[in-house]
């Protein structure tokens, strides 16, 4: 009998040979798109450790960055030892995972931890700043360590020889960024919203989960892809005489500094795309999702690209080279493109049926930064398939973790320089054009590139900055849109947003990100009016907190009232410094009395953390569809300011009514009231088209009615004008009722809280169809609103106790007029005319028939004449 052949070893232990290599494509865009869902909900998470604030992003990505660049380190030295990488690159997936579990757990205990000494810390950020990143370091560290380990195991189960790292390592990257644009979208556009920030993290765990189970239990069977077999030396590529003498060597530092700038470049660049794309678009979470979808998208189809160039013969050396140039044009000249495109930094204006809005965005962001981002996204592909060619020992895996190391460190490095230092020190425009150098640089003296490839890459940089210039130089071009006749005062560009200050009219106002107007001299009684009435409604306020300063002009009118201690809240940096340089005059020097406190942080944040507590706490007028703005409308939120109260205390948060639906606030009123079922509801003015409204929750019984007419009393005392907050009736006219009543008709309304974030989705999302604007919750339907909250008026009021005839009346009033001024908007003049008539009859000569015209207050008068006057 013929004797049967030998097994190998392999086959012995069932091991069969490396998998197919679309597996290993499949396991890692499905890895990709799990680690951004589960990135995305940490930095939701540690938003609330460290507020919504520039330096807490920042903060964020040293967190991810430095723990990916410490497990990449670790697997570039042994995943090429691993006899079953594919099963290894599986035990790291599950264990990232497995600790991304804990990962919630974790930073509510260091959160609880850092509130003990959060108010000893606040006047010492950078101590403060080093705990908050050491509580969010030990919770996600070990999930981004396992992260940054997973390319080079998965290399060795992949690459059989370095040289594949030109065709399959780079693929390998390529579905990695794929994947992670799938999971930046459906994270931005889709999970949060259908499942809940939990929902939405367990489907990016289970699919980290799903991605290592698969790996392991087809791994466990299958060996390195080693022709040679276990431990012998790979072979090197074969090279050219003219490549061996140009080629570095293993470890060469040129491929570790090339690495090194892809990861900066790339970073710094989409930092600056963010900056530009947020002088046009609305700041929506859909905005922001859409600028980094495309980013991650525009790398994917570079990495592939440069996979497919490598399978053509492309030598590395001219990639890089060809990669430089086209970068640097598309940086250069990104600024005049971007102007034309947007029709000179013009806003993205609502209006499309949706998903038309989000659309939109894609395509101008596409067509704008996406051939920047396609160049650069070619560096270090390149550089991987030149590590493939060097002669030495080194396994694929070894070189293609040491690239990752670099690529990590550069990759934080331009994460925090652009913002921090090229924003700054050049401002937007000129930062491209710095970068633009870097890439232009790089196609120059691209490594092993010879005289010709550097000749051609000289000549087409020559045309190309003639082009630049022919365009618009990004040196020359203005910063944001001026309407005519508006003067620019000044300008600075940060981290946070481009904040400025323009004189319009003769009056001065500041504005964030191009459009966004927090506030001006022109609306001076309107804003004060904001300050003035919330601590009209407290007996006795002393200790007040003020959250988002902007101008100061409505946190200063509270210094009429004679409080002790003020903590003025102001996010952006850039903003509390303009209020301090220019609004001086009109907000009382708030930001300069020392009982002023100017706190720099979230407001959210603030108020979870410190041990403070005050008499009355008053939130400004915020944009609803900014990304991170409705985190201030949850009910988590009104419950943690409730806890901020003193006995007797008040919280009044100001809403725009002309910005939200009537779904939106009544989403909004239902969480306010589970936190304060003793509110009210008044009006910071009787506009019909654009009225603002306050919800006002005592944390006790509110005052009677005569302590808040005294209060009005002693404001007229002071020396104060308003008539609407001095005048004994005047807050009542603004009265619209008590809202407890309301709260068994909203139990069924869907609450907006931390975990389901219904607000931050469906404000957006409204408003970029043009649904707010045509049915925003303003004239007519907040008026027949406000006259349902009315109804529960009796002879004694629920909140205020006993109104008597003259403030029922002036209530009564006060509905008639802002009645009148939402008919008059809907051009309905002759209800309007009396319902004028009946506000005349309702409030006292002093507020109405003998009262100077007040556009402070409501609109109608230029066109209509009280009677009586």
């Amino acid at each position: 009998m013929a004797a049967r052949p030998e097994p190998a070893a392999g086959a012995r232990l069932g091991a069969a040979g490396p998998p197919p290599f679309a597996l290993p494509l499949a396991l890692f865009a499905l890895s990709g798109a799990g680690a951004l869902a589960v990135e995305a909900t940490w930095l939701r998470w540690l938003r609330e450790l460290f507020g919504a604030t520039a330096p807490a992003a920042s903060a964020t990505l040293v967190a991810f960055f430095l723990g990916q660049a410490l497990g990449a380190a670790a697997a570039a030295r042994f995943a090429a030892r691993a006899r079953r990488p594919l099963a290894a690159y599986g035990v790291l997936e599950l264990a990232a995972a497995a600790w991304a579990l804990a990962v919630p757990w974790l930073l509510a205990a260091g959160e609880g931890a850092l509130r003990s000494g959060y108010d000893d810390l606040r006047n010492a950020p950078g101590a403060l700043a080093a705990l908050r990143l050491a509580v969010a370091l030990a919770a996600t560290l070990p999930s981004s360590v396992a992260f940054g380990a997973t390319l080079p195991t998965l290399a060795a189960a992949a690459l059989a020889t370095p040289a594949a790292l030109a065709s399959r390592g780079a693929a390998l990257y390529g579905a990695n960024l794929l994947g992670a644009a799938l999971g930046t979208a459906a994270g931005a556009f889709w999970l949060p919203e259908r499942y809940g920030v939990a929902g939405g993290y367990a489907v990016g765990v289970g699919a980290l989960a799903l991605a290592g189970a698969l790996a392991l239990t087809l791994g466990l069977g299958r060996s390195a892809p080693s022709a040679a077999g276990p431990g012998a030396p790979v072979a090197p590529s074969p090279v050219g005489p003219r490549e061996r003498r140009t080629a570095p060597r293993a470890g060469d530092a040129r491929l570790l500094a090339l690495a090194a700038f892809s990861g900066f470049g790339t970073f710094a660049a989409e930092v600056l795309f963010v900056q530009a794309l947020g002088l046009v678009l609305d700041q929506s979470v859909y905005a922001f999702g859409s600028v980094l979808s495309v980013v991650l998208g525009a790398l994917a189809l570079a990495a592939l690209a440069a996979a497919l160039a490598s399978r053509l013969g492309v030598a590395p050396a001219h990639l890089l080279a060809a990669a430089g140039v086209l970068a640097a044009f598309g940086l250069a000249s990104f600024p005049a493109r971007f102007l034309a495109a947007t029709d000179g930094l013009a806003f993205l204006a609502p209006g499309r049926p949706w998903p038309g809005y989000l659309l939109a965005a894609l395509a101008i962001t596409a067509a704008t930064a996406g051939p920047a981002v396609l160049a650069a996204g070619l560096v270090l592909p390149a550089t991987m398939a030149a590590a493939g060619r060097q002669a030495g020992p080194a396994a694929a895996a070894t070189r293609l973790g040491r690239l990752a190391v670099a690529n990590t460190a550069g990759s934080l490095a331009g994460a925090l320089a652009a913002p921090w230092a090229l924003l700054p020190a050049l401002g937007l425009w000129p930062a491209f054009a710095a970068l633009a150098a870097g890439y232009a640089a790089l196609g120059l003296a691209a490594p092993g590139a010879g005289r010709r490839a550097r000749g051609a890459a000289a000549l087409a940089l020559a045309a190309g900055a003639g082009v630049v210039f022919l365009l618009g130089s990004p040196l020359a071009l203005p910063a944001l849109r001026l309407e005519p006749g508006d003067r620019l005062v000044s300008a600075e560009p940060s981290a946070a947003g481009l904040v400025a200050v323009v004189e319009r009219g003769g009056d001065l106002l500041v504005q964030i990100d191009n459009h966004y107007t927090l506030g001006g001299t022109a609306e001076r009684v309107h804003e004060e009016r904001q300050g003035h009435l919330p601590l009209l409604l407290h007996p006795s306020p002393r200790r007040v907190a003020w959250i988002g300063g902007a101008t100061g002009i409505s946190a200063g009118a509270t210094l009429a009232h004679g409080v002790e201690r003020l903590a003025l809240v102001e996010l952006v940096p850039g903003v509390a410094r303009a209020a301090r340089r220019h609004f001086g005059a009109s907000n009382r020097g708030v930001y300069e009395d020392p009982r002023t406190e100017v706190v720099l942080d979230d407001g959210r944040n603030f108020l979870r953390s410190t041990a403070a507590r005050f008499d009355v706490v008053v939130a400004d007028l915020f944009v609803p569809w900014q990304a991170g703005a409705a985190s201030l409308w949850t009910r988590e939120h009104f419950a943690a300011v409730r806890a901020r109260l003193t006995p007797g205390g008040l919280f009044c948060q100001w809403l725009p009514l002309y910005q939200l639906g009537a779904p939106e606030f009544e989403t909004i009123l239902a969480g306010f009231l589970d936190a304060f079922p003793r509110a009210a509801l008044f009006r910071g003015d009787f506009y019909g088209r654009f009225p603002i409204a306050a919800l006002v929750g005592f944390e006790d019984a509110a005052p009677n009615a005569e302590l808040v007419s005294e209060a009005a009393r002693r404001l007229a005392a002071a020396g104060e004008r308003d008539r609407w907050v001095t005048h004994p009736l005047g807050p009542f006219a603004l009265y619209v009722g008590p809202l407890g009543p309301l709260a068994p008709s909203l139990a069924a309304v869907p609450r907006h809280t931390d975990g389901r974030p219904r607000l931050e989705f469906d404000v957006a999302r409204r408003r970029a169809d043009g649904a707010l604007a045509r049915e925003p919750f303003t004239g007519v339907r907040f008026a027949a609103f406000a006259r349902g909250v009315a109804q529960a008026l009796g002879a004694d009021d629920p909140l205020f106790g006993p109104l008597g005839d003259a403030r029922r009346r002036a209530v009564a009033g006060g509905h008639a007029l802002q009645t009148a001024d939402a008919l008059h908007a809907a051009d309905r003049g002759a209800e309007s005319g009396e319902a004028l008539a009946a506000a005349a009859a309702l409030l006292p000569p002093g507020l109405l028939a003998a009262a100077p015209e007040d556009p402070t207050a409501v609109t109608i008068w230029p066109a209509t004449a009280a009677p009586g006057r």
